[in-house]
């Protein structure tokens, strides 16, 4: 099969539905640039892969090829499937929760094609109501860690350098951007490699991401490629991260691996302890008769997770 000059992946896990909007709303663009839609169902507990069949079948015509996974193996081994199921100038890893608007594709690709050294490409991320979600980051560290859990507005703006996420108002140019929507070059591909199936979910982004700047390869947001994301429909980590309940182990572990991964495990011990010493200050505020600052349950405990850790459905499908 020649070489497409763009694949788009859409990992689905559960939401067929979800999927199949996705995949309607980017399809008219990837026929008139010629490319190709790959769709990966990673093993799905439901009915996913009967609809998406389906759904697939109904378009014969169309560029749409349906990929099953025997085994769920996560975010990074789901999209690896989706990139190795055929080869292209550029490949688009698309969230199942997204809806791609008019014309994206092409402002990445023009993007990508007028700046040869721009290995990843994210487009301007909006959520549920239409408003810039964020979607660039700098590089996470185990200060970091003490910036987050203080939650207090003096340690953001004094450590601003050790803070993850860069918000509309900031110009910093990101160390990563993030992978519910991006594009990436055939050659960083070819020269950093498939994503690393070792996260199972979360974190696997940025660890790619540096690894790109480590070979040379920038990231960035193109704002007039604009794509909605309804956060959590996919995986609900960041409802349950905003509800302040307890997250899945598998959160944890990714933690863990990218800290051992960046800084050894001694990085892992100094983030920990940085975390804790951040709630410490954070429980300060009482002193002041004001409440501390939520966080999820059970996380002072939750950080000290094994990196190898296995979810429970990472299994053959019967």
């Amino acid at each position: 099969m020649a070489r497409s000059p763009l694949n788009v992946i859409i990992l689905n896990y559960g939401t067929p539905d979800l999927a199949i909007a996705s995949a309607e709303s980017v399809l008219p663009e990837i026929e008139a640039i010629g490319g190709r839609l790959i769709l990966v169902d990673n093993a799905s507990p439901d009915d996913s892969a009967e609809k998406l069949r389906a759904w697939v079948a109904a378009r014969r015509q169309a560029p749409v090829e349906l990929v099953l996974s025997p085994v769920n193996g996560g975010f990074a081994a789901g999209n690896n499937l989706g990139i190795k199921a055929g080869e292209a100038d550029f490949y688009l890893l698309l969230n199942s929760d997204t809806l791609v608007e008019p014309g994206a594709l092409s402002a990445l690709l023009t993007a990508m094609k007028d700046r040869p050294k721009l290995g990843l490409a994210g487009p301007m991320i909006l959520d549920e109501n239409g408003a810039p979600a964020v979607s660039r980051f700098r590089k996470r560290t185990p200060f970091s860690e003490f910036v987050d859990a203080t939650g207090l507005d003096f340690f953001y703006r004094r450590f601003r350098e050790h803070v993850v996420p860069i918000f509309e108002d900031e110009a910093d140019a990101p160390d990563w951007i993030s992978f519910a929507c991006v594009m990436i070059r055939k050659e960083v591909i070819d020269e950093v490699g498939l994503l690393d199936e070792n996260y199972f979910m979360y974190f696997e982004d940025s660890a790619y991401g540096l690894k790109a700047a480590a070979k040379g390869w920038r990231g960035a947001r193109i704002d007039e490629a604009r794509v909605k994301h309804f956060e959590a429909k996919s995986s609900g980590v960041e409802d349950a991260t905003a509800a302040y309940q307890r997250l899945p182990r598998y959160f944890y572990a990714a933690r863990a691996r990218y800290f051992i991964d960046h800084y050894g495990r001694g990085g892992l011990i100094a983030a920990n302890l940085f975390w804790l010493l951040g709630r410490g200050v954070n429980y300060a505020r009482l002193l002041t008769l004001k409440a501390p600052k939520k966080t999820a349950e059970g996380r002072a405990f939750d950080i000290w997770a094994s990196p190898d850790f296995t979810p429970p459905n990472m299994v053959k499908k019967p």
